[in-house]
């Protein structure tokens, strides 16, 4: 069985089914595009769809943004549903060096490509907390970079509350997820289980 072929049980529950779309020729097979390895799967993580894997993703879109409404349709449209890993896990967990929130995906059946960068912008669209303020409030030069961010933002979307994407600044482009198991070992909380489908989001500028 191909691990990256369509999902024969669909999107887990809650997302939209999507209908059809013609057969795509590739991933790779975009002009001026080529796998970084004949085969096209990631080297470093084969266990990772090559879309999601840091060191073969073509894909680079700003996490401010819907996945779907920032990446081209040809290349969302036919990934969206496929495994986001050969061992069909059904629970990822990814953090990021670039914000402290764990995010945790748990579905009844393989986690997908669509539901990892869903889950992404679903997180970081959530309002900051009081007592994650109260941790921010005391680095000066950080607070004022979440409140100029913050209300940049809020020209276009109308929501003057902070968000955790404010928290990033200009470092929104997500460029795939990294495998880091001495970052992931130490960001884990203290008495929390540790996962093994433990993936690192990482983010920048451009």
């Amino acid at each position: 069985m191909n691990p990256w072929g369509p999902n024969p049980w669909g999107p887990p529950a809650g997302y939209y089914q999507p209908g059809f779309a013609a057969p795509h020729p590739g991933y790779w097979a975009q002009s001026g595009w080529a796998p970084p390895n004949p085969n096209g799967f990631s080297t470093k993580y084969p266990n990772l769809h090559p879309i999601l894997a840091s060191d073969t993703t073509q894909v680079k879109y700003d996490v401010r943004n819907k996945a779907r409404n920032d990446i081209p349709p040809a290349i969302y449209a036919p990934t969206r549903g496929l495994f986001a890993t050969a061992s069909s896990a059904s629970h990822i967990r990814l953090v990021s060096e670039r914000f402290p929130w764990t995010i945790d995906i748990v579905s009844n059946s393989p986690v997908t490509v669509e539901a990892i960068w869903d889950a992404i912008y679903a997180a970081l669209q959530q309002h900051i907390a009081d007592s994650e303020w109260g941790f921010i409030v005391v680095d000066k030069k950080l607070r004022e970079a979440i409140k100029k961010t913050a209300k940049k933002r809020a020209e276009s979307d109308g929501d003057s509350k902070l968000k955790r994407i404010d928290y990033l600044g200009g470092n929104t482009i997500f460029k795939g997820l990294d495998r880091i198991d001495d970052f992931a070992d130490t960001r884990l909380l203290p008495g929390t289980e540790p996962f093994n489908e433990t993936w690192v989001v990482k983010l920048g500028s451009s």
